[in-house]
């Protein structure tokens, strides 16, 4: 996998000489290198770090919450100096409003993990991406980050078609782009409900578990994110991202091991197992998940070459993660 700029017959720059009603505040923006920015899924894990971030560079930041969002996680938001607008991606008008005056937006949203009544892979991944996209468009935002993954090594899935039709939407929408292709967030793929549990001592591997990973922490993701508004080479880009090597999911297992100092009972799930759920799954939530871990099984970022000279960054490594959540875990954190 290679990072991608768009072919320029997609490329698409926004010039300030077609900026209108609010162009004075956005140069002033500019001048200081401070934009406003629109977070959607700011009440996520990663979300919440990238609105962290952009307060910690002096960034105005709005955060899109929904109605239903717990007053805890939007709470912490107003903690870092985040406005807060309630929205759905489902209510095109609530995002007009939420738009207003940006100057970039960056959207982490899916409901995967974090469905309510009324969600589906269509009407909020895909439909309210678009609808995402399109109020950005109106309200003459410069430049838009999406938070994607690469669906061409995902088996067919809700979650691939939709990811893939968002992606297509903003590659076609004019505005200045950045979309992020990261490989397994370790607090998810490397966590005690997808691959070991320091509590039950066990651990799942899918497939062989030989194949090596760019296992990627969400923080690094999170600056990623934030580095791409000001990053010339982020701009109409398609960026594959992952971690600072490459490890199989054994290799992985071994450093929890030793991190923990325990061993943990392996169940190995084969990759013909993972095929036949996959292909038997007609729920969406059950098809999409199966998909993804069909593609783990398969080694799915084996060809990424992520662009790290473009992004220098200090990058946290499986062994990094394995020993700080050990170090929590006998703590009782």
């Amino acid at each position: 996998m290679r990072y991608e700029r768009a072919p320029a017959k997609t490329r698409h720059r926004v010039t300030i000489s077609i900026r209108t009603p609010h162009l004075a505040d956005r140069q002033s923006h500019s001048e200081h290198n401070m934009m406003k920015v629109l977070v959607a899924g700011a009440t996520g894990v990663l979300g919440k770090e990238i609105v962290r971030r952009l307060r910690e560079e002096r960034h105005a930041v709005t955060a899109l919450v929904r109605s239903t969002s717990a007053p805890q996680k939007v709470s912490y938001l107003e903690g870092l100096g985040a406005s807060i607008v309630q929205g759905d991606l489902k209510d095109p008008a609530s995002l007009a409003a939420a738009c207003r005056e940006v100057d970039a937006v960056i959207s982490t949203v899916s409901m995967i993990l974090t469905a309510q009544p009324g969600d589906s892979f269509a009407a909020t991944d895909g439909a309210g991406t678009r609808n995402l996209i399109d109020a950005a468009v109106a309200a003459h935002a410069r430049h838009f980050v999406f938070v994607s993954f690469d669906t061409s090594v995902v088996p067919d899935c809700p979650l691939v078609i939709t990811k893939r039709e968002a992606e297509d939407h903003l590659t076609q929408s004019g505005l200045t782009y950045s979309i992020l292709h990261p490989s397994l967030f370790m607090e998810s793929w490397l966590g005690p409900m997808l691959f070991a549990d320091p509590n039950a001592g066990t651990a799942r591997i899918y497939g062989d578990g030989q194949i090596r990973i760019r296992y990627v922490a969400m923080t690094n993701v999170a600056e990623l994110a934030v580095r791409c508004l000001t990053v010339p080479s982020a701009r109409n880009a398609i960026i594959p991202f992952g971690g600072p090597e490459e490890l199989s999911q054994r290799e992985a297992l071994r450093l929890f091991e030793e991190a923990y100092e325990q061993s943990f009972t392996v169940t190995e799930l084969p990759e013909a197992a993972l095929e036949a759920a996959w292909r038997s799954a007609d729920d969406p939530l059950q098809k999409s998940f199966s998909a993804l871990m069909l593609s783990v099984a398969r080694g799915l970022d084996r060809r990424m070459r992520p662009p790290f000279d473009n992004f220098p960054m200090q990058m946290v490594s499986v062994a990094d993660f394995a020993r700080t959540n050990a170090a929590a875990h006998k703590m009782g954190m």
